[in-house]
């Protein structure tokens, strides 16, 4: 899905080899997805004559066995409802590793996570993209939470809050790599940090989607 959120127009062939980078998928389950989010009304596909008859009796189930369905471009026409369509099954609470405070000032504990290699996520990344949000808390994916528990366990009680994430994208530390290669993550500078989209898409998963509105209206044109 956040395949299909970073995508302004795609057909469905290439949402699989997007999606076949990092997790291998059958072009019937991307099709069953889609079909799901055109009934749901977050994606429309854009159709001409030659397409509409096949595409309608897809759409309804009607298709024989073995017949290739029409390779059908769509766009998506909902990105707010999507965002919360995928915020209504993911929760950053229930992804949350650990959460403390420590005795030392943001920049210190950014600059010691960046040594760290994790994906700073949340408000963190948007105050990258925007000022319009300043988090409370320095939020990171971290592919092992444990080890960095350990080390902040140990320093003193403060005032600057951290949130570590488990990365619900990857299986493995091997599969960071093609990570930074997918719409999930990007490198800035020295730091990892999500994408634009998956800053939204973490947002809303957060509770905190409304403010994410100037993403949203950059990425999307939308405003809520």
């Amino acid at each position: 899905m956040v395949a299909v959120l970073t995508n302004p127009s795609f057909s469905q062939r290439m949402i699989r080899k997007i999606c076949h980078e990092t997790n291998p998928i059958s072009l019937g389950h991307v099709n069953k997805v889609i079909m799901d989010l055109e009934r749901k009304g977050f994606v429309e596909p854009l159709l001409n004559k030659f397409h509409l008859t096949s595409h309608l009796n897809e759409l309804n189930g009607e298709l024989k066995k073995g017949h290739t369905p029409a390779r059908i471009t769509y766009r998506l026409s909902d990105p707010v409802g999507l965002l919360r369509y995928i915020a209504y099954f993911r929760s950053m609470k229930e992804l949350r590793a650990f959460s403390v405070r420590v005795d030392a000032t943001s920049e210190a504990v950014i600059e010691e996570l960046e040594k760290e290699g994790v994906i700073f996520c949340l408000g963190t990344a948007q105050s990258r993209y925007s000022s319009y949000y300043r988090p409370d808390e320095i939020s990171f994916y971290a592919l092992d939470p444990e080890r960095l528990l350990g080390i902040f366990s140990n320093a003193s009680y403060g005032d600057t809050k951290i949130g570590c994430y488990h990365i619900d994208y990857v299986r493995t530390v091997q599969d960071r790599t093609s990570l930074l290669d997918t719409r999930f993550a990007m490198n800035e500078g020295s730091i990892s940090l999500t994408t634009k989209v998956q800053t939204v898409v973490d947002m809303f998963c957060d509770g905190k989607g409304a403010y994410a509105k100037p993403l949203l209206k950059e990425l999307w044109g939308v405003q809520i």
